[in-house]
C-alpha cells in the first residue's frame, strides 16, 4: 500500500510504501519529544567487506528529538527480515557512520509494530490536532486530585458530557502528564491510567 497522509504537527505530508511504514509513524507521532520525521531520508553509503565501490541504502523514517539525536529507522516485515538482508546493511552502516547522518540506526518489524500500539499512537495523534486547551487543563486538574490508577470511563463519568474528557486524557498522555499503564494493549482493552506530574 502506498499513499501519503498529512502531519499537522509538521504541516506537511509524509508518504509510506506499505501499510506497515504507515502504522509505525503513528507509533512515532505519539513522541512529544519527536521534532522532525523524514520519509526515505537519508541516502547512506556504505561498503561491503573487500568491495571497492559503495553500496547506498534509503533510510525508511528518520526521527529528530528535541535533544538533537536522530535515529534512522528500517521497517520491514518480520517474514522478509532475512531475505532483504537488512540486519547485515544495518550493522555495516553502523560501523561505518562516523554520526554524520544519525546516532542510531534501528530496524522495526511488526513484532514491534503491533495494532495496539499504532491504535493508540493515532488516537493521540487525532486528540492532539482537535485538542481544546480548556477542557485538557481541567481534566489535568481532576487527574492531579487522583492519587491511585484509574481509569478513563471513570474519569469521563466524573467530569460529565460537557467536557471532551477521552480526547484531552489522549492530549495530557501525549504531554507525559498522564501515563497509560497498559501501552501494549488499546485504550479499550486496557483503559487504565494514572497522573505522573
Amino acid at each position: 500500500m502506498i499513499g501519503n497522509e498529512y502531519i499537522l504537527k509538521f504541516n506537511r505530508a509524509l508518504s509510506y510504501n506499505s501499510s506497515l511504514e504507515s502504522r509505525f509513524t503513528m507509533m512515532l507521532l505519539r513522541d512529544r519529544h519527536l521534532v522532525d520525521l523524514r520519509e526515505e531520508y537519508p541516502r547512506v553509503d556504505y561498503w561491503r567487506p573487500g568491495s571497492l565501490t559503495p553500496n547506498q541504502h534509503l533510510v525508511d523514517r528518520y526521527a529528530t528529538y528535541d535533544d538533537g539525536y536522530r535515529i534512522a529507522f528500517a521497517v520491514k516485515p518480520t517474514v522478509e527480515l532475512e531475505n532483504s538482508g537488512i540486519m547485515e546493511i544495518r550493522d555495516l552502516i553502523l560501523e561505518q557512520n562516523t554520526g554524520e547522518y544519525f546516532d542510531d540506526f534501528v530496524v522495526m518489524t511488526d513484532d514491534q509494530i503491533t495494532p495496539a500500539r499504532c491504535g493508540n499512537g493515532e488516537q493521540i495523534v487525532i486528540a492532539c490536532d482537535n485538542r481544546n486547551e480548556r477542557h485538557c487543563e481541567i481534566v489535568l486538574d481532576h487527574m492531579r486530585k487522583i492519587e491511585e490508577p484509574t481509569n478513563i470511563m471513570a474519569v469521563v463519568r466524573a467530569l460529565g458530557p460537557d467536557i471532551d474528557v477521552e480526547n484531552s486524557l489522549y492530549c495530557l498522555i501525549y504531554d507525559g502528564f498522564v501515563e497509560h499503564l497498559s501501552p501494549d494493549d488499546t485504550f479499550d482493552d486496557a483503559p487504565f491510567i494514572q497522573f505522573i506530574g
